[in-house]
């Protein structure tokens, strides 16, 4: 499909002025997408289809799909969802859009310019196979901005599994900002491998404040023998700040065995289940340990069992919120409280049929 068949019409999907619409039934006509909203001088929003996307023609070691914020672009938003019908006019929220990079590359690359404002909105992705062999790099999923201007960024509803890398100190998911907003809800990460770094790298810079909340960090590990340095789950550092609020961060292993690394920069940390934590909070309450009942269905997800203390046991009032739905579509509230995680508990299957 050409790039002009990609566009849509504006009107339907945005009430401003200067707008683009696309709808990419592949992985190349996302990365076709990505490459014109990233310099149009416009507002974009891009829908990508349910099923299975990857790339042709791409040479091994090159990230998938790469949306590079040009010099024009800093004060234009860009909306990228997954989980639309072939025609891009209805989403079915439990049936994400996976984004396979086929161990060949890195996944999804999101970078901002140094002066973006943007407001950035990325929700309904499944990512798998990433790979990377490069330093300081990531397999799966990058989102960063050195913008002093704050641009407001969301993941929401965003799984990355069975990614891997070889290269030191690299992650599967980085997330990064120098100011504004970087809010995170209802990701899981699983099932990956980093090497001398971490599945999720959270690094907060200047005055930008990021929220890693509702997200399940589970059964990762970094291949490193020795060292303590690496990381299996999360690591958080950087002069702003980051608040993590009902998360699950458990069974990721390394040499050191850690589920969340604290540096600097670390803000509030409430209501969240951790295994093993190295650092010392600023701001800590509501955390709780051991086994979390958690079992992967046949779906991938990882879902608490009846009998889990995850259930019922978060704080729905969270800044920016936790989003009306969780990771897999479902509602986000089912019970008295919300659940800590990126899978609410399901009370139609309270019996254990799932």
């Amino acid at each position: 499909m050409t790039r002009s068949l990609l566009t849509l019409a504006a009107s339907a999907w945005f009430a401003a002025a200067q707008a683009a619409s696309f709808c990419a039934a592949t992985g190349d006509q996302l990365a076709s997408a990505l490459n014109t909203a990233d310099s149009n001088n416009a507002n974009d929003e891009i829908r990508v289809t349910s099923g299975v996307k990857t790339r042709t023609g791409i040479a091994d070691g090159f990230t998938r799909w790469v949306y590079i914020e040009g010099a024009s672009e800093g004060d234009n938003d860009l909306v990228l969802s997954g989980g639309w019908n072939a025609a891009c006019t209805i989403q079915n929220l439990q049936v994400p859009t996976i984004l396979d990079a086929e161990l060949s590359g890195p996944a999804l690359d999101v970078q901002l310019n140094s002066v973006s404002f943007a407001v950035i909105d990325l929700s309904g992705f499944d990512i798998v196979r990433g790979y990377t062999n490069i330093s300081f790099d990531f397999s799966g999923l990058r989102v960063s901005t050195e913008s002093t201007n704050g641009p407001a960024i969301t993941l929401d509803r965003i799984r990355v599994r069975n990614s891997g890398s070889d290269g030191n100190s690299s992650g599967i998911v980085r997330l990064g900002s120098n100011s504004g907003s970087l809010q995170v809800r209802n990701m899981q990460v699983d099932h990956n491998r980093s090497y001398s770094g971490a599945s999720v790298i959270l690094a907060a810079g200047g005055t930008s404040n990021i929220r890693f909340v509702n997200s399940t960090v589970a059964t990762n590990t970094d291949s490193v023998a020795t060292s303590a340095g690496p990381v299996g789950g999360v690591s958080a550092f950087g002069s702003g700040t980051i608040d993590l609020y009902n998360n699950v961060l458990y069974g990721n292993t390394s040499a050191n065995s850690v589920d969340l690394s604290l540096a600097s920069g670390v803000g509030i940390l409430a209501n969240n289940h951790i295994g093993v934590l190295r650092g010392t909070p600023a701001n800590v309450g509501g955390t709780t340990t051991g086994d979390p009942l958690l079992s992967y269905n046949a779906s991938g997800w990882a879902v608490p069992a009846g009998g889990s203390q995850l259930r019922d046991s978060g704080s729905t009032f969270v800044p920016g919120g936790a989003g009306a739905i969780d990771a897999r579509g479902l509602p986000r509230v089912q019970g008295v409280k919300i659940d800590r995680g990126a899978v609410e508990f399901d009370s139609m299957f309270a019996s254990g049929f799932e």
